[in-house]
């Protein structure tokens, strides 16, 4: 990817874009064995309980993390033009995501700093500021974007949505299936019936036209959990389709990181964080 000043505005949109589109993932670990589909019935839950043993099964692959970090290549298309690029992602549990936007030779485009209430980001490139609530997150994801469920979309667990009471669903194409649904909220996720890993996942916000779509795959062993590295996700906003495609590497686990962010004197603050 050639960052230039013609792109900047973009290019922070698509970081934005990317902040609901991370997955953990790892190039460098012990691989379980692939989750494929197999024969599912051993692994069916009892009828008692099925919603919440499926679960509780799902919420067992979660890593006990206090500080995360890790490097993703993200290869971008929006069926006019493709962008690669590279995030490098720090994390503290339930209070900050850190995030920076590079380009060849590591240089850097923007970078972004999210805590519980506040979306700080800074384009070095149009050399611009701006701070902007989480909620603004909402115009580009389909679901309330609060820390704790960016971190576990980062993450790729299991997603426990505010309003939304799970349903088991039975096997469908070999996979478990959990279903939640609001008048606004649509939630379908396929888990392998091997370990209760993510296999897919589509969330729908009914009211906005907006949909995300997640395939999970490559998946690696990271602090004795199985996670995925490489991941597809498809985001449909109105007429417009994205696809970003995910690659991992250079993860770490509760090593205590800092997470730097300046504002340059001579900086404009804009008035929002553009999404185009």
């Amino acid at each position: 990817m050639m960052i230039s000043s013609h792109h900047s505005g973009r290019l922070l949109g698509l970081y934005l874009l990317f902040v609901g589109s991370l997955l953990l993932g790892s190039c460098h670990t012990h691989r379980f064995a692939s989750g494929a589909p197999g024969t599912a019935r051993d692994s069916m839950p009892s009828a008692m309980g099925a919603d919440d043993s499926i679960v509780q099964r799902a919420d067992g692959n979660r890593i006990a993390y206090d500080w995360f970090a890790t490097r993703i290549r993200v290869e971008y298309s929006d069926g006019k033009s493709e962008i690669d690029f590279t995030a490098v992602v720090r994390m503290r549990r339930d209070s900050i995501i850190w995030l920076s936007l590079q380009g060849p030779f590591g240089i850097e485009g923007a970078r972004v700093l999210i805590s519980p209430d506040t979306i700080r980001a800074v384009n070095h490139l149009s050399n611009e500021y701006a701070v902007q609530p989480v909620s603004s997150l909402t115009r580009m994801l389909p679901i309330q974007a609060s820390i704790r469920e960016l971190q576990d979309f980062i993450l790729g667990y299991y997603l426990h949505l505010s309003g939304l009471v799970p349903q088991y669903r039975g096997i469908e194409d070999s996979l478990h299936l959990l279903h939640a649904e609001s008048a606004q909220l649509l939630y379908r996720a396929f888990l392998y019936p091997q370990n209760y890993t993510m296999a897919k996942s589509l969330l729908t916000d009914k009211m906005a036209g907006q949909q995300m779509s997640i395939t999970f795959g490559g998946y690696a062993a990271e602090a004795g959990h199985p996670f995925s590295e490489d991941r597809t996700i498809g985001l449909k906003l109105g007429e417009q389709a994205y696809t970003l495609h995910l690659s991992y590497s250079k993860v770490r686990v509760n090593e205590p990181l800092d997470f730097p962010f300046e504002v340059s004197p001579g900086m404009k603050r804009s008035d929002r964080i553009r999404f185009e």
